[in-house]
């Protein structure tokens, strides 16, 4: 017994004594049986691991995906933080390693290499996205697509396979499923199907009034994704204008508010309201006849107004505020009439409080389509014909007033051209497309624009109710004057290849500037603003056809039809 534990005492001896020389022949390094990235870090140094892991960094790697392989290099799409990552392995295994054989895999501390997004996106394109089950509508056909399940990179376990010592690796995907699967789509397209087997007739108080068709319904029909199914509905609107017709006979129009001026003052004519189609009803309707027996019974519903009459009243437009008369001077037949339908466009227009006026808005397009006809209009030092001509005229005539009245000016643009008919540098030019007029009403209540015409004036007056602004004005000299020199310009529309010189008056161009200071009141300032204007000179101008090169700056002149 006794020689057994003595020689027990001499193994512990002998282990202790080995342990405590591999501990030296190990001091600061790795212990024997740590593993890192594949390779094995026993006895290795703290530079020696860095190392290690740089040159595994360096190391190319293969990735399979989709039929493609990705060759780059590991450290391309897994980041190592080398100094942590070392000192993990540093402190991995036990004291006991080192008298008996152990083995231990220590994980490294990873990233996302910042230089990963390309490579990742372009592994990323093997996948598929999901699909979900939809329903469609061709005519009155109700088709259904099945949903399909998509394939996503799963980039979390790619870095955990790049982290390993292989040389080739498979990406590897994970199923997403759609939001909508087929039972959902087929409950729906059954739906849509049911609400489309047949026509559907109108019924309104016992008289049968034709019916809805299945073609109709089907164009009235919507159905929209909600979560994880489909919302089968009719649209409110578009079902209401397939059943207006029907109900015509019974349907009232329902009439706005108007403002009636009297002298300088204004009263407001009652609104009216009148009967339409209810649109809610009608989908309920419609929808229960598709269930029982196509047949929509349909009660109409009130139509208020747009504008009744207590919202005309408290818009407390009562007299007349501000009227500016412009002279349509030698102007054609052609320009007169442009000029009257554009005051019939903005004839009636009220701005609430708060809101902002666009000419271009108002007016709308100036096409031949919508009865202006040809009249001239300023490019350069060029007057050339064009449909519209006389829109300046008009917003000039808009701008004063609104000048006049102290309205915050939002947009304005002057001529290129100084017109002598019109206040110096308090002229405003528009084109669609380009400059616009704008103004906002800031008063505390509507205001509302009339326009009257004669073939030699043009005149708008504003109503609303008086504020007790007052407005100061002073036009600068004029200043920076400019002499006429030769323009150029390409004129599409000539021939190939000429050349003519379009004469101009002569009159030289100037800057001038008018300020603007609005009181309210009590005297205080409410807005000082500066209105700057840059006429150019009434220069010849040089007009080349196609295929010609002005020998300096040029404009390119509007081609015609």
């Amino acid at each position: 017994m006794n020689r057994i534990a003595l020689l027990l005492a001499t193994l512990v001896v002998l282990t202790v004594g080995a342990a405590g020389a591999r501990a030296l022949e190990y001091s600061g390094d790795a212990k024997p049986g740590v593993t890192l990235l594949g390779i094995d870090m026993g006895g290795k140094s703290r530079s020696q691991i860095a190392a290690a892991i740089r040159s595994w960094s360096a190391s190319p790697v293969t990735i399979r995906a989709g039929g493609h392989s990705f060759h780059v290099p590991r450290g391309w799409l897994v980041l190592v933080d080398v100094r942590a990552t070392a000192a993990r392995a540093l402190d991995a295994g036990s004291p006991l390693s080192l008298v008996v054989p152990t083995h231990e895999v220590v994980k490294p501390v990873l990233a996302r290499a910042g230089g990963a997004g390309d490579v990742l996106e372009q592994i990323a394109h093997a996948g598929t996205a999901p699909r979900n089950a939809s329903v469609s509508l061709r005519g009155t056909h109700v088709g259904v697509t099945p949903a399909r399940i998509g394939r996503m990179l799963d980039r979390a376990a790619l870095l955990d396979l790049l982290a390993g010592d292989a040389d080739t690796v498979d990406a590897p995907f994970t199923d997403v499923r759609p939001a909508i699967l087929d039972p959902a789509a087929r409950s729906a397209g059954s739906t849509a199907e049911l609400l489309l087997a047949r026509p559907v007739a109108i019924d309104y108080h016992g008289a049968r009034l034709g019916a809805l068709t299945q073609l109709q319904l089907a164009h009235a029909l919507l159905v929209r994704p909600r979560r994880h199914r489909y919302a089968v509905r009719f649209d409110l609107e578009a079902l209401a204008r397939a059943a207006r017709p029907r109900l015509g006979r019974w349907i009232q129009r329902a009439h706005n508010a108007q403002f009636a001026v009297t002298g300088e003052t204004v009263h407001v004519v009652p609104s009216r309201a009148g009967r339409d189609v209810d649109p809610t009803q009608l989908v309920t309707a419609v929808t229960a006849a598709a269930h029982r027996d196509h047949v929509a019974r349909v009660e109409l519903g009130r139509r208020d107004p747009d504008l009744t009459s207590s919202e005309a009243n408290a818009l407390g437009i009562r007299r007349k505020l501000v009227s500016f008369t412009t002279q349509m001077g030698a102007s054609s037949s052609n320009r007169i009439h442009n000029v009257h339908l554009m005051a019939d466009f903005i004839d009636g227009t009220v701005i609430k409080p708060g809101d902002a006026f666009s000419f271009n808005e108002v007016v709308g397009e100036r096409t031949a389509a919508r009865g202006f006809l040809e009249g001239q209009m300023i490019i350069g030092s060029l007057v050339l014909p064009s449909i519209g001509g006389g829109v300046c005229q008009t917003a000039t005539t808009l701008f004063n007033d609104v000048f006049e009245l102290g309205l915050p000016i939002l947009q304005r643009t002057n001529h290129n051209l100084y017109l002598s008919h019109y206040p110096i540098g308090r002229d405003a030019t528009v084109s669609w497309g380009g400059p616009d007029f704008r103004f906002r009403n800031d008063m505390k209540h509507g205001l509302l624009i009339k326009s009257s015409y004669t073939d030699s004036t043009l005149t708008f007056t504003f109503y609303g109710l008086s504020e007790h602004r007052r407005v100061v004005a002073q036009t600068g000299p004029q200043t920076n004057w400019t002499g006429p020199s030769m323009n150029y310009a390409v004129d599409p529309n000539a021939p190939r290849g000429s050349v003519k010189v379009v004469s101009g008056t002569g009159e030289r161009g100037f800057d001038v500037t008018v300020d603007r200071t609005v009181y309210d009141a009590r005297g205080k300032v409410l807005r000082r603003d500066v209105f700057r204007s840059h006429y150019i000179p009434d220069s010849p101008t040089t007009v080349y056809g196609p295929g010609e090169r002005p020998p300096g700056p040029y404009i390119v002149l509007p081609k015609t039809v």
